[in-house]
């Protein structure tokens, strides 16, 4: 009987799809000489943003499906924190548990844990969402790379077959100083090393391992100021609730196209579901509350993802060559998961 797959799937919060090299990233570098890389990017659902993308890694539904739209979800009429509600659509974690498959999930941004269903695996951390006290943390509050590596140290890995890992700490840093620049320069390398220690926690099933690393969003320069949408459709008399997104904003009601590129500093659309539309507005533009960061997203400029595969598993150059030949969605992960660990 052959040793059964181990899938460790790794979430690079806001890493640059393209920040890859032999020098700067030794640790996906080694991984895409294993199986693969699409050098264009994967591409992320809208919102581009963190919670929306997880919740589809981790469902393989579109938001109008699991219903986190934003950083927020739509829940019974009303719009609440992402974290409290959890995703609408079926998780690997469920799965893993039904098909009597061990899952663990590890992440940095400890709201994670309810945004992707984390409490249904074996084990989860932080335990409940809550960072303990003591816990490393970055500097936005959030559990830093450091945090993920000790919380799996401390995990029962013998034979959990589906891992999932989040690092937060470039988000962070390209939020503070830029999308660009030596700060993310320096990120990208500390957090390819915190991963090169993850990936060495499973060397000894390495074999039988097939590892997917993405991101889950870009990142845009801001300028300072925002446009306040909710102040503006309610000025309009609109019907319609607002959820501002960073470079984008979330309108839920019945509205048309015409009526909301009408409105101030809106310049595009998208319809994520009947009644839930994306909109932005141009280069630099943020809406809501200018929080004086440096980067933002959530609008379509900001959907390139890191997408690569490897590992030692067989399959993992087979579908590293599906990557490289066409640009791949974040819809599509959780399919590739649920074929390898036959959920």
């Amino acid at each position: 009987m052959s040793d059964p797959t181990t899938v460790l799937f790794a979430v690079l919060d806001a890493f640059p799809h393209d920040q890859v090299s032999k020098d700067l990233t030794p640790t996906l570098w080694s991984l895409a000489q294993e199986g693969g890389w699409s050098r264009e990017g994967g591409r992320a659902v809208l919102a581009a943003s963190t919670y929306p993308n997880h919740a589809t890694f981790i469902t393989g539904a579109e938001p109008s499906e699991h219903r986190i739209f934003t950083n927020r979800a739509f829940h019974s009429g009303t719009l609440r924190p992402a974290q409290e509600v959890g995703p609408q659509s079926s998780t690997l974690f469920e799965e893993c548990r039904a098909a009597g498959r061990k899952s663990l999930g590890v992440f940095g941004d400890q709201n994670l844990v309810g945004v992707c269903g984390a409490v249904q695996a074996d084990d989860h951390w932080p335990p409940g969402g809550v960072l303990p006290d003591g816990a490393p943390r970055g500097e936005l509050g959030y559990g830093a790379d450091r945090a993920v590596v000790e919380a799996i140290d401390g995990m029962d890995r013998a034979e959990a077959q589906f891992v999932f890992i989040q690092l937060d700490e470039m988000d962070t840093v390209r939020h503070l100083r830029g999308p660009f620049g030596d700060a993310v320069l320096e990120q990208g390398r500390s957090t390819d090393a915190a991963l090169g220690e993850i990936f060495e926690r499973f060397r000894d099933r390495w074999k039988q391992t097939l590892v997917i690393v993405v991101s889950d969003h870009d990142q845009e320069a801001v300028d300072p100021g925002a446009v306040d949408l909710s102040a503006e459709v309610a000025a309009r008399g609109l019907n319609v609730q607002v959820d501002q997104e960073g470079t984008s904003a979330l309108v839920v009601g019945e509205v048309t196209e015409a009526r909301l590129l009408d409105l101030s500093g809106v310049e595009g659309t998208s319809s994520l579901a009947s009644g839930f539309h994306l909109v932005w507005g141009s280069p630099g533009q943020q809406f809501g509350v200018d929080w004086g960061l440096a980067a933002q997203h959530g609008s379509p400029r900001t959907t390139n993802q890191l997408a690569m595969v490897g590992g030692g598993h067989p399959g993992a150059q087979k579908i590293a060559r599906q990557i490289e030949s066409a640009r791949p969605s974040a819809l599509g992960w959780a399919d590739q998961v649920r074929s390898l660990l036959s959920l």
